[in-house]
């Protein structure tokens, strides 16, 4: 979403989140009531823009629906999605936003290591960041660049403070599947401000796992442009993803 805002005061109740993307991105809605209208359009504008794109039409629909499937499955408010199909070997990935509640798992594990961390990860731990790390575990690199690996942070993102942050190769379970596949992912979990108990949850994913330090740079820019929306901000600066 692309908006210009300085960053909020923080004095009333957030009623929305909001992220930039790059403009090559997809953004669209994942409801499934009408997802599929919106894939066609969003889609159709793009080729409009980049007419060499019109042989890949089908298979873009095709990849962005089924990404966008997942990604309503595992319950978020926010999908962006980059879809590169004109190459020999295609580029994809997505970022997503998810609110845990507090009563939400802390494990760090199961669902929450699913893109867009839809149901697990540490929202139980509310705003304290130092339980939000501890709930995170680290995994040592393997022997082989594309064996998973975990590594643990905290970072300071510009117009949201501090948040937890995990990254690297992780297997992920597919939704309503037993199978898993094996995905660069950052997870960056962002403590509501003003004692508000839940927690905001960036996921960037890709399957591209020979350029996981590229893309995961690439994430963390995006990441950075995070940022709450109060009840208070000023309605023509912006949309935002409602959260209650």
């Amino acid at each position: 979403m692309t908006v210009s805002s300085s960053a909020p005061s923080g004095t009333s109740p957030v009623r929305g989140v909001n992220i930039l993307v790059p403009s090559s991105w997809y953004e669209f809605d994942i409801h499934p009531a009408t997802r599929d209208a919106s894939i066609r359009e969003v889609v159709r504008e793009r080729v409009q823009e980049r007419p060499e794109l019109a042989d890949s039409r089908t298979a873009l629909i095709r990849t962005l629906t089924r990404t966008a499937d997942e990604a309503w499955q595992t319950g978020v408010l926010y999908f962006g999605a980059l879809a590169d199909l004109s190459d020999e070997a295609p580029l994809t990935a997505s970022v997503t936003i998810a609110v845990l509640e507090a009563d939400d798992r802390a494990d760090g594990t199961a669902d929450g290591d699913r893109p867009g961390g839809g149901a697990g990860g540490p929202g139980g731990a509310g705003g304290n960041l130092a339980a939000l790390v501890a709930a995170l575990k680290p995994v040592p690199a393997g022997r082989r660049p594309t064996d998973p690996w975990r590594r643990i942070k905290l970072v300071e993102l510009p117009d949201a403070g501090s948040a937890a942050r995990s990254e690297g190769i992780d297997d992920i379970e597919l939704p309503d599947d037993d199978r898993t596949v094996r995905m660069v992912l950052m997870q960056t979990f962002v403590p509501f401000p003003g004692g508000d108990p839940r927690v905001a949850v960036i996921s960037g994913a890709t399957s591209q796992l020979a350029l996981a330090e590229p893309m995961l740079e690439l994430f963390d820019g995006i990441t950075e442009t995070f940022r709450f929306v109060y009840a208070d901000d000023d309605p023509s600066a912006g949309s935002a993803e409602r959260v209650s």
